[in-house]
């Protein structure tokens, strides 16, 4: 028990560290913004806030897990969409990337991956924004609105102001994910093989546990899909649900509980969806 202890304990120090210069440059430029912002800073904003989903869409296969709890930071401070966010979550591949490289699985099931999660990443991102956009739900909050529920400190420079942030977000971040590695540790990986090879309830079951904000969520998916214990149509369910630790710097950064529940359950059937029918169109042409 000591020893899945002290691995429960490493593996989340260690992720919790890879995310910090990503969580600590979101911060920045939110007090960048808040202190020095001009007119033609805020007009170059407003104008990538237009090309969001695509831009998140392309940062999310970089293999790093941070990048959406920075995009969430920006979310909740009004600087990106809804579908940016949303985009982000869809699109982070996390550690998948090294996983099927170092299982040798073949270079075209990993681009077709790869592809799909960026196709389906930028296609329901905007679809978001435009039906938003439609309806007028678009996220009205500001940057200073943001900063002042946060109790930003002026006085403290953007530099100071920012670290502090980032470290009570981090501290958030290294608890959750040391109790969710604990509890992966203590599951039986037969237990998972058992329910993940029955149809349907597989693509339902892998969607669900990619809402965990995690970084080992992606590796355990990988990890069996590339043992054959994961068929391809749950493996991609459950990597467009896992954005890394999106969705856990989402809830604490936005106040707006019913605006976070409704945003997890868009990606939840997103990634039942769409990645059951791409999983379905993958089996015949892979």
């Amino acid at each position: 028990m000591s020893e899945i202890f002290t691995h429960s304990v490493l593996h989340a120090v260690t992720d919790t560290l890879k995310m910090l210069p990503i969580l600590f440059l979101a911060y920045l430029l939110m007090e960048v913004l808040e202190h020095f912002e001009s007119g033609r800073l805020s007009a170059f904003m407003n104008k990538s806030r237009k090309l969001g989903p695509l831009m998140a869409s392309a940062i999310g296969l970089i293999p790093q897990c941070g990048f959406s709890g920075g995009v969430a930071s920006l979310y909740a401070a009004g600087t990106v969409t809804t579908g940016t966010l949303i985009s982000v979550i869809l699109a982070t591949s996390d550690e998948m990337l090294p996983v099927l490289l170092s299982a040798n699985i073949p270079v075209k099931i990993i681009i077709a991956i790869l592809l799909s999660k960026l196709v389906i990443g930028v296609i329901f991102g905007f679809a978001t924004d435009f039906v938003l956009r439609k309806k007028k739900l678009e996220k009205k909050e500001n940057i200073h609105e943001f900063c002042e529920r946060e109790h930003c400190r002026c006085k403290d420079g953007v530099f100071i102001s920012a670290l502090k942030h980032t470290l009570k977000i981090a501290g958030i971040i290294l608890l959750v994910i040391f109790l969710l590695n604990l509890l992966f540790e203590l599951i039986s990986e037969e237990t998972l093989k058992g329910i993940l090879n029955i149809p349907v309830v597989s693509e339902l079951f892998a969607s669900a546990i990619g809402l965990i904000p995690s970084c080992s969520v992606s590796v355990l998916l990988t990890n069996l899909f590339a043992n054959g214990a994961l068929g391809i149509s749950p493996l991609l369910c459950g990597l467009l649900t896992n954005g890394g630790i999106g969705l856990l710097v989402l809830y604490r950064a936005n106040p707006n509980k019913k605006d976070n529940l409704l945003i997890t359950l868009v990606i939840f059937a997103i990634g039942f969806v769409a990645g059951t029918l791409t999983g379905l169109i993958f089996n015949n042409i892979l």
